[in-house]
């Protein structure tokens, strides 16, 4: 008896040994992924969460409108301190040959009805502001609190986002997303998902004026319609690298909108460099900055006399910004005059707007006019007569 417990005493021994071995010191668990250990449905928005704990990335995010065998590109990247709520960008627009001319202007801003303005800028946000620089300017605008030098227009609003500093990606909508059963595994340890979000979280990431082009309004959450399918590539470590979206349902099937000629739309993010960014983001960016709530007007509230520029990133033709004839300039303004009528219709507002501005014998002398809503708005129309520099 006592040699046959000696041998079963030693065996046990030997497997508790092999037990301890194959389980690690301890018997500790293998750790859990923080975001593949966690059931398939939860692991995107948890990407998204892991992403931003890593306290900054580079982006870059291509939108892509297709019409025909042309396109239109438009061009995102910068930096985010998801940490620190701040993010520096630039933007802008690649235009082929040959794409519909009327859908250009609405990608573009209403300010390209004016013929001139720049396709590019920089934007850099924070908490309390969003610094804009259009590409030819000289000086940020420092747009702060509520941001409507219109009513109901506030294009610069979407240049900041909730889920990163800088708005208008896809990151805004990942939050949201629907995974499908589990994450294909990739060679590099990492996983990609085959999602889709609602239709109307897909407009958000347009200014407001894109916006009125797209599908009719109002859209909610629970609207109908398809939903939008997105793929998202998450790395090994659980960052999210990589997400694409097809945003063909966003846009319009009415034949006299100006985006009809657009058949196709697609959305590229791609995410790298993760930590703090180094060097910092700024909160303020260098160089001159002025208050956009003192120096961003309607054009009818210029002067006779005063220069102005034209694209505040507002996106809106009769907006502008008051700065000194002394240095560069857009525009010099050399008429201001009301029409004390009710609206008369386009051709014949057209017609009054030049026979105000008859008088000014300006070499290369344009006008600008109040359209309908204006006018409206004004309880009278307003022209105002200005000369290109």
């Amino acid at each position: 008896m006592t040699r046959r417990t000696a041998r079963l005493a030693t065996a046990l021994t030997a497997a508790a040994l092999l037990l301890t071995a194959c389980t690690g010191s301890g018997g500790a668990e293998p750790a859990a992924h923080p975001v593949f250990s966690a059931p398939p449905a939860r692991q995107v928005l948890l990407a998204l969460r892991h992403t931003q704990e890593t306290g900054g990335a580079a982006l870059r995010q291509t939108v892509t409108f297709t019409a025909g065998r042309t396109t239109a590109v438009r061009t995102v990247s910068g930096r985010v301190d998801f940490a620190g709520a701040r993010g520096e960008a630039s933007g802008g627009w690649r235009i082929a040959p040959g794409f519909p001319e009327e859908a250009r202007d609405v990608l573009l801003g209403n300010l390209v009805a004016l013929r001139t303005g720049a396709t590019s800028e920089r934007y850099a946000v924070d908490s309390r502001a969003v610094h804009y620089r259009a590409g030819s300017a000289a000086y940020w605008l420092r747009y702060e609190g509520d941001i409507e030098p219109l009513p109901g227009l506030d294009a610069v609003r979407v240049l900041r986002g909730t889920e990163s500093a800088v708005g208008g990606t896809l990151l805004e909508v990942l939050s949201g997303v629907r995974p499908q059963a589990g994450g294909g595994t990739r060679p590099d340890g990492g996983r990609t998902y085959r999602a889709d979000f609602p239709l109307a979280r897909a407009v958000d990431l347009f200014p407001m004026d894109v916006r009125e082009e797209l599908v009719a309004a109002p859209l909610h959450a629970s609207s109908p319609g398809a939903p939008v399918p997105v793929t998202v590539e998450v790395d090994a470590e659980g960052r999210i690298t990589r997400a694409r979206a097809d945003l063909a349902a966003v846009l319009p099937t009415e034949e006299d909108s100006a985006l009809a000629g657009v058949t196709g739309l697609r959305v590229d993010l791609s995410l790298s460099a993760f930590g703090p960014p180094e060097p910092a983001v700024a909160a303020t960016p260098d160089g001159r900055v002025l208050d956009a709530g003192r120096a961003v007007v309607p054009m009818y509230e210029a002067a006779t006399g005063d220069c102005v520029d034209l694209d505040t990133g507002m996106r809106h033709r009769r907006l502008v910004t008051r700065v000194s004839c002394d240095g560069p300039h857009d525009v010099r303004i050399t008429g201001q005059h009301t029409l004390d009528t009710a609206y008369p219709g386009p051709g014949a507002a057209l017609d009054l707007a030049e026979e105000a501005c008859a008088g000014e014998e300006e070499p290369g002398g344009r006008l600008a006019w109040s359209g309908q809503r204006e006018w409206r708005d004004l309880r009278e129309g307003r022209v105002t007569c200005y000369r290109l520099s």
